[in-house]
């Protein structure tokens, strides 16, 4: 019995300094103890244990690749104001119509030989225009093609007026028909010019001759 009193006693003691030697908490630090240790205050955000390895809840979503297209924003009165500000096409055809559309008259010369030689070539991009020649309202050449090297036409002349046409058949890729004209009267050029023509559309010139 007076064993078991004194090993009582023993106990007792023991257990009361492991009490007293356990770490007291600071009313004054904010921070926490969690089963994992101790957070101090400035790395306890909100109280959440392991706090580095846990997202901030209260962080920007992170920023990635946005692959969809981005709208774009346009002002309707821009579509407006760069419709009235163009230059209509109508308005456009118009004045080409109103530059190319006339007959051309390239003049009328005095001769007495028997026939006139005349040149013509596309002096621009060969784009394929063509041409018919008529004498006095008949068709002396059906179909010329327009290349960038000179053709020659010799068109026989009657005694008086001899009124010579080309009339534009096509405008070619580009339009309208471009032409380059000369005309020889015995070797020397006695006219000269260029013209450029509408499909249907003609440059003319008369010739007189004398016997």
């Amino acid at each position: 019995m007076k064993y078991f009193v004194i090993i009582a006693f023993l106990v007792s003691n023991l257990t009361f300094a492991q009490f007293d030697d356990a770490p007291r908490s600071n009313t004054k630090d904010n921070g926490a103890v969690f089963s994992s240790g101790k957070v101090s205050s400035g790395n306890n955000t909100l109280g959440m244990p392991n706090r580095t390895k846990v997202k901030n809840i209260f962080e920007k979503p992170e920023e990635g690749i946005e692959f969809k297209p981005k709208e774009k924003m346009t002002n309707p009165s821009d579509l407006y104001t760069k419709k009235f500000n163009s230059k209509p096409e109508k308005e456009e055809d118009q004045r080409i119509k109103e530059e190319f559309g006339q007959d051309m008259y390239i003049g009328d010369f005095v001769t007495t030989s028997d026939k006139m030689v005349f040149l013509c070539r596309d002096h621009m991009l060969f784009d394929g225009d063509r041409v018919q020649v008529r004498l006095n309202g008949e068709v002396v050449v059906e179909n010329l093609l327009l290349e960038n090297a000179f053709k020659e036409i010799t068109i026989p002349l009657e005694v008086g007026f001899n009124k010579v046409e080309f009339v534009a058949l096509n405008q070619g890729d580009s339009g309208p028909n471009t032409a380059e004209f000369k005309a020889i009267d015995n070797g020397s050029v006695i006219a000269h010019s260029v013209w450029n023509l509408l499909t249907g559309v003609k440059a003319s010139t008369v010739i007189v001759r004398n016997e």
